[in-house]
C-alpha cells in the first residue's frame, strides 16, 4: 500500500472511531441525565424512565425524528388508557379480567413477532400489566400510575432528543453509516406459535400477582415482560444462559453501586456513579460482538435496581441484594419456562 493510500485510509478509521466515542459519551450523558431527573423528581415508577432512555441511546441508529418520538409517547398513552379502562371495568370481575388480560398479552406478543418495535411492545406490556394489578389495591393509585407511565415516557424521549442535540453524530462516510438490525422473517403460523409461548410465560406470573394483590415485587413482573421481548429468549438455552449471565453481571455491579451509596448517601454521588458506571459497559455495548446487547441489558439492570431501591416509593428497607435476587429469579424463570415449553411443544419454522 502506497503512502498516499495509507493517508486516505487513516482519516476514515479515525472518523469511525470518533463515531463510537461520541455514542459512548452520549450514552453516558443521557443515562446520567435521565437518572438525575428521575431520582430528583421521584414520581411513581420513575426508575423506568432511565431504562427507556438507554434503550434508545444504546441503538446505533441516528437521532430519531420528533414525529416518531411523539408517536411513541402517544401509543404508550393509549396503552395506559386501555390498562386504566380494563382496571376500572374488569378488575371487579376477576375471571373476565384474566381472560381479557390473556388476549391482550397474546396480541401484544403477536405484534412483536410480526415486526413491531420490541421497545414499544415492552412498554405497552408494562402498562397493561401493572395498572390493573395496582387497581386491585386502589383505583386512584392505578390511574395515577397510568399518568406517570406516560409522563415518564415523555421525559425519557425528551432526554434522548436532548442527548442527540448535545452530542450529535459527526459526519460519516456512507459506507460507515449504521444499518438497522434486520428483523427475523417468520411465517404467520410460526409467529402465532411464538406469541403463544410468550403469553404462556408471562400470564401465570401476572395472574399470581393479581390474585395475591402483590404490588411490592412488581419489578419481577416488569422484568419478565422485558425478557419476553428479547430475541435471545427464543434462541435456545445457550443464549438464555448468556442472558442470565448478563443480568447477573448487572446485579453484581448494582450491589457495588448500592454499597457505595450506603457509605455516601448523597444525590450528587449517585449522579457521579451513574456517569461512571455506563462507561464500564459501553466498550462491550458499542462493539461488533454478538453479545453486545447483553451489556445494555446489564446496565439496564443496574438502573432498575438502583432506581427502585433509592426511590422514595420503594418498600422501606429494600436492599439491592433483594432486587438482584428478584431479577435473577425473573430471568431464570423466563429462560427455563420458555425453553421447557419449546421442548414440550416443539415446532420449527420449516414445519410451519
Amino acid at each position: 500500500m502506497s503512502a498516499e493510500n495509507s493517508a486516505a485510509v487513516a482519516p476514515l478509521a479515525a472518523e469511525i472511531t470518533d463515531i463510537r466515542t461520541v455514542r459512548i459519551l452520549r450514552y453516558a450523558f443521557g443515562s446520567t441525565l435521565a437518572m438525575a431527573v428521575a431520582m430528583g423528581f421521584d414520581w411513581q415508577l420513575s426508575f423506568l424512565a432511565p431504562v427507556l432512555a438507554v434503550s434508545f441511546l444504546g441503538s446505533p441508529a441516528p437521532r430519531p425524528a420528533i414525529k416518531s418520538l411523539v408517536g411513541f409517547v402517544a401509543i404508550i398513552a393509549v396503552a395506559s388508557a386501555v390498562g386504566s379502562a380494563v382496571a376500572i371495568l374488569l378488575v371487579p370481575y376477576p375471571i373476565v379480567y384474566l381472560l381479557v388480560l390473556a388476549l391482550l398479552l397474546f396480541h401484544l406478543a403477536l405484534a412483536r413477532q410480526r415486526g413491531a418495535s420490541a421497545l414499544l411492545v415492552t412498554w405497552m406490556l408494562i402498562a397493561v400489566l401493572v395498572i390493573p394489578i395496582l387497581a386491585s389495591l386502589s383505583t386512584k393509585l392505578a390511574v395515577l400510575v397510568a399518568g406517570y407511565i406516560v409522563y415518564g415516557s415523555a421525559i425519557a424521549v425528551a432526554i434522548v432528543w436532548l442527548a442527540h442535540i448535545a452530542i450529535p453524530d459527526p459526519p460519516q462516510p456512507v459506507a460507515a453509516a449504521p444499518t438497522a438490525a434486520q428483523e427475523e422473517d417468520v411465517s404467520p403460523e410460526y409467529a402465532f406459535y411464538r406469541a403463544a409461548l410468550a403469553t404462556a410465560v408471562i400470564f401465570p406470573v401476572a395472574a399470581l400477582f393479581f390474585a395475591f394483590q402483590n404490588a411490592s415485587s412488581l419489578i419481577i413482573l416488569i422484568f419478565i415482560a422485558i425478557l419476553t421481548m428479547q430475541p435471545s429468549l427464543t434462541a435456545g438455552y445457550k443464549a438464555g444462559i448468556a442472558l442470565i449471565v448478563g443480568n447477573v453481571i448487572g446485579g453484581v455491579a448494582s450491589m457495588i453501586v448500592y454499597d457505595l451509596l450506603v457509605i455516601a448517601p448523597h444525590f450528587g454521588f449517585l449522579i457521579l456513579l451513574t456517569l461512571l458506571t455506563p462507561l464500564l459497559f459501553c466498550a462491550g455495548l458499542f462493539s461488533s460482538s454478538r453479545w453486545a446487547p447483553l451489556f445494555g441489558m446489564a446496565f439496564s439492570t443496574v438502573l432498575l435496581i438502583i432506581g427502585s431501591t433509592t426511590s422514595s416509593y420503594g418498600e422501606a428497607g429494600d436492599k439491592a441484594t433483594t432486587r438482584v435476587i428478584q431479577i435473577t429469579v425473573a430471568v431464570v424463570y423466563a429462560v427455563v419456562v420458555y425453553n421447557l415449553l419449546t421442548k414440550i411443544f416443539p415446532r420449527s419454522e420449516s414445519s410451519s
